[in-house]
């Protein structure tokens, strides 16, 4: 069905196990997100199935809550399909009056310039272009399509990429820093299609989900089949560890807050300093997480990921007291010891060329 036939969805005219799928996001919302009532919200749709569901779930339950939509899409420019793709959305959003912005990224010229992968320079494009359309739509937050699959899938490639606890987990439901949330994580993607073909909604399939020469995709095709054959329910199983690794996360979050009001860390452009007395007595667990949470500081402007390794051998020297020791993360970000404290700092890259 065209998209200027397909009617505004209600959530009185679906079967019972749909309307119970709208109900339990709403009660996800509610409880796990605190969406509050009469706020405006953003959301990213692809144009995919997934992202389509989000857009068509919100759309039955804003009336209920006096939500105010909106709508991004961002063509990407690695595919000939791509702006028809973002058509697409922008003409279902017209249909259902949801105002809806077409964002534009030249991926591959931003991958060149910053020596980047393909998927982490879409990555980036795609996350500086919703922040920037929340802010100029008002939204409280920005709200993405990633479902109880994606929770393995993302679980995975931390894993790879030697993530420790309890970032391990996976991604968050809420990401306060980044305003973003993702209403659908404790959904499975088979019935949120299953909601759309009730409704009539069709959706644009990305025939780069299928290129196994990214990562991401490789795991979906190759790894994530072959887990399910030893453990058919992989999906729920990742999601227990989901849980678990939030609650850990909150108490650490909350143990770090606490230390940190009693003796601040030190910033300024560029750096964050650990001090001795901040780090003296403090239990490895919480000092590797501090560690972490000052190269993340880092990173959101700069890039880069803290490596477990890396943070382990830094703790190593510092608990040895090796004085003028200095560690190289990604994202040209460096760990220097010096009297008991730890400067992380982003260093130029014209003066380490010099050098």
């Amino acid at each position: 069905m065209p998209c200027g036939m397909i009617p505004v969805p209600e959530l009185r005219t679906l079967p019972s196990r749909l309307a119970r799928l709208c109900l339990d996001v709403e009660r996800f919302c509610r409880d796990r997100l605190k969406m509050q009532d009469s706020r405006a919200w953003l959301l990213a749709v692809s144009g995919g199935a997934d992202s389509t569901a989000l857009l068509c779930i919100m759309t039955l339950l804003a009336p209920r809550h006096g939500w105010l939509l909106h709508v991004a899409t961002v063509d990407h420019q690695l595919r000939p399909e791509s702006a028809g793709d973002a058509t697409f959305v922008a003409g279902l959003c017209r249909t259902w009056h949801i105002p809806c912005r077409i964002l534009t990224a030249d991926v591959s010229r931003l991958a060149r310039q910053n020596g980047l992968g393909t998927e982490e320079a879409a990555r980036r494009a795609r996350y500086a272009l919703l922040e920037q359309a929340r802010r100029a739509c008002g939204a409280t937050a920005i709200l993405l399509g990633h479902h109880r699959g994606d929770v393995a899938e993302d679980q995975m490639l931390r894993f790879l990429r030697g993530t420790g606890w309890p970032a391990l987990g996976g991604m968050r439901a809420e990401d306060a820093e980044r305003h973003l949330l993702r209403p659908l994580l404790c959904t499975e993607s088979r019935v949120l299609k299953e909601l759309l073909h009730h409704c009539g909604i069709t959706w644009r399939e990305d025939a780069s989900n299928a290129d196994i020469r990214y990562t991401r995709n490789r795991l979906r095709h190759t790894l994530l089949p072959l887990l399910r054959t030893e453990n058919p329910r992989l999906e729920e199983t990742c999601l227990h560890l989901w849980e678990l690794a939030g609650i850990d996360g909150d108490y650490w979050r909350q143990e770090m807050e606490r230390h940190l009001a009693r003796c601040p860390w030190q910033e300024t452009p560029g750096s964050v300093t650990l001090p001795r007395a901040l780090l003296r007595g403090m239990h490895a667990a919480l000092r590797l997480r501090l560690y972490h949470r000052a190269v993340a500081r880092l990173a959101r402007i700069f890039g880069g990921q803290a490596r477990s390794a890396t943070l382990l051998a830094l703790d190593q020297a510092w608990q040895e007291g090796r004085g003028g020791t200095t560690f190289q993360l990604p994202g040209n970000i460096m760990a220097r010891l010096s009297g008991g404290s730890i400067r992380f700092y982003v260093e130029k890259r014209q003066a380490r060329q010099k050098s």
